[in-house]
C-alpha cells in the first residue's frame, strides 16, 4: 500500500467515530476549502507569492501575522517596501509544503521556532536550527523571539554566504504574558493579546532585520481567523489548511535594505528533530 494512503487508512481507523476530527481533517479543508478555492472573490494559489523566487538576503517570518493587524502596530513607512502579499498556504504546514517541498536550497539557512519546519522542509535547506526543539521554553509554551534573534544572529556569522530564512512564532500562541487562548470565552481579550503578541514579536524581527547584512524582508506563513457561534462549530477559526479566506491568506511583505552580501550555495543536510509531535501539540497544532 502507498505510505500516504497507509497513513490515511490508519488516521480514518483511529478517529472514525470523532466528530471533531471529521470536521477539521475533512468537511473544512475539503469541502470549505474547496469552496473558498474556487470562489472568485477568495485569493487563489495563482496570485500568491513564492517566497524563495522573491529578492531578499534574510526571510523573517511572524508566524500567524495578518496584514491588517501588522499595519496597526508597525510604521509601514519606515519600510524601504511595503505591500500586501497572498500565501501560499493558510497553515505553517501548507505554507512550507508548496514553498519549499520536494525541492533543495543548498543556499539558505532556515532558523526555525516551528516544528513544521523539520516535518515538512527538513531536507530542504543547506542547515535547519531547530530552536522549536531544544531552545523551547517550557514555562511560556513557545520559543521566545529574543532566543530566536540570538539564533538568527550565530547562524548568520557562521555562515556568511547563505540566505537566511529566521521563523519567529508570534504572534501565534500561546501568547506570552497571557492565559487567553480560547476565542469563544471573550474574543475582544484575544483580539487584543495577539496584538500585544505581535508587538513583542516584532519588535525582535525589527532589530534584527537592521542589524544583519543585506535585504530583509519581514512577511508571515498565514494569517489568523478568528470566530465565534455557529462559525466556530463548523471549524471555521484558527488557521486550517487549505482555506483561502484573505484573513488567512493576506500577509505583509516589509522590506528593509541594507548593503548586500555574496550568496553561494552548497549542499542541503537533513533536519534532525524528534520531539515533532510533542511539539506541535504544545503549540496547540495537534
Amino acid at each position: 500500500m502507498v505510505p500516504g494512503i497507509r497513513r490515511a487508512v490508519s488516521e480514518i481507523r483511529e478517529n472514525y467515530d470523532s466528530i471533531d476530527w471529521w470536521r477539521n481533517r475533512v468537511f473544512v479543508p475539503y469541502v470549505v476549502g474547496t469552496l473558498t478555492r474556487l470562489h472568485p472573490a477568495y485569493p487563489g494559489y495563482d496570485e500568491a507569492v513564492r517566497v524563495m523566487d522573491e529578492d531578499w538576503d534574510t526571510l523573517v517570518v511572524l508566524d500567524a501575522c495578518r496584514a491588517d493587524f501588522f499595519e496597526t502596530v508597525a510604521d509601514v513607512e519606515m519600510f524601504d517596501e511595503y505591500r500586501r502579499v497572498v500565501s501560499l498556504g493558510s497553515h505553517s504546514s501548507e505554507w512550507m509544503r508548496r514553498n519549499f517541498g520536494e525541492r533543495e536550497f543548498g543556499d539558505t539557512v532556515y532558523v526555525s521556532a516551528n516544528p513544521h519546519t523539520a516535518l515538512v522542509a527538513g531536507d530542504c535547506f543547506h542547515e535547519v536550527v531547530e530552536l522549536w526543539e531544544r531552545e523551547f521554553d517550557d514555562e511560556a509554551g513557545v520559543v521566545l523571539p529574543e532566543t530566536v534573534v540570538d539564533a538568527a544572529i550565530a547562524a548568520n556569522e557562521e555562515y556568511p554566504h547563505k540566505r537566511l530564512i529566521v521563523h519567529f512564532m508570534q504572534p501565534h500562541g500561546p501568547f506570552v504574558g497571557s492565559d487567553v487562548d480560547d476565542p469563544s470565552e471573550n474574543e475582544a481579550a484575544h483580539w487584543r493579546a495577539y496584538t500585544e503578541n505581535l508587538e513583542y514579536g516584532l519588535s525582535y524581527a525589527l532589530d534584527l532585520s537592521r542589524t544583519l547584512p543585506g535585504r530583509s524582508v519581514i512577511t508571515a506563513d498565514h494569517g489568523r481567523l478568528y470566530s465565534t457561534g455557529l462559525k466556530r462549530s463548523l471549524g471555521l477559526y484558527a488557521h486550517k489548511a487549505r482555506l483561502r479566506f484573505p484573513e488567512l491568506v493576506v500577509v505583509p511583505w516589509a522590506a528593509i535594505d541594507g548593503e548586500r552580501r555574496t550568496i553561494s550555495t552548497g549542499e542541503t543536510s537533513e533536519a534532525t528533530g524528534v520531539r515533532v509531535e510533542e511539539r506541535l501539540r504544545q503549540l496547540g497544532y495537534r
